[in-house]
């Protein structure tokens, strides 16, 4: 997540929590089909870390993103993505199923996208995410920092690796941490040729 402790402290200083309505709680059905290697998947929560990055950057919608690496033997979607570790030991950079990512109670919204890759740039993205599992988060943001990535630092990055054309643009923000050049999700969510897929991510009713 980016921002994430930083960001909380500074809606909680403004106030702007009281100005963040929570949506309704809901659950996330992933058609693991849908997905392909190299796409994208989002997810907005409600914890004090999600409330924080939607405060800074509004514009962007969501709070959170992973890259589907692939798929294992069972066919689920696997995604990589960098956030703080929740318990002792954990690293920042890690996989998981793309239905655990949009799994927990304060998940509010959730969403696929995708570019218009070839086979090889897909694997390359994932190919470069795994390589980078086990990094820890980058908490301060630095994109020179050793080791460490956030979660839209690594989709940057990857992309960067993979050499594809269109990059998210970065911003200047000043953080906490002082001036810094970041990777805004806002800038992710901006590039022209993401495109949605409704199909592979579906909010039940019941």
């Amino acid at each position: 997540m980016l921002f994430a402790g930083a960001a909380a402290l500074t809606v909680a200083g403004s106030g702007g929590l009281t100005l963040l309505h929570p949506t309704p709680a809901a659950r996330w059905q992933i058609d693991d089909v849908a997905l392909r290697t190299g796409d994208l998947l989002f997810r907005r929560t409600v914890s004090l870390e999600g409330l924080g990055v939607r405060a800074i950057d509004a514009a962007g919608r969501f709070s959170h993103v992973g890259l589907i690496v692939g798929h294992d033997v069972q066919g689920r979607a696997r995604v990589v993505h960098a956030c703080p570790p929740e318990q002792a030991g954990q690293t920042g950079v890690r996989e998981t199923t793309a239905q655990d990512f949009v799994a927990g109670g304060d998940v509010r919204d959730a969403a696929a996208a995708g570019l218009p890759l070839s086979a090889a740039q897909g694997q390359r993205l994932a190919a470069w995410a795994l390589q980078h599992v086990g990094w820890r988060f980058n908490a301060d943001f630095q994109l020179s920092a050793p080791h460490a990535l956030y979660c839209t630092e690594l989709i940057w990055a990857a992309m960067r690796a993979a050499q594809l054309q269109r990059l998210p643009k970065l911003a200047h923000w000043s953080t906490p941490f002082g001036a810094r050049e970041v990777v805004p999700m806002s800038a992710l969510l901006a590039l022209p040729d993401l495109r949605f897929l409704p199909q592979a991510v579906q909010r039940l009713t019941a």
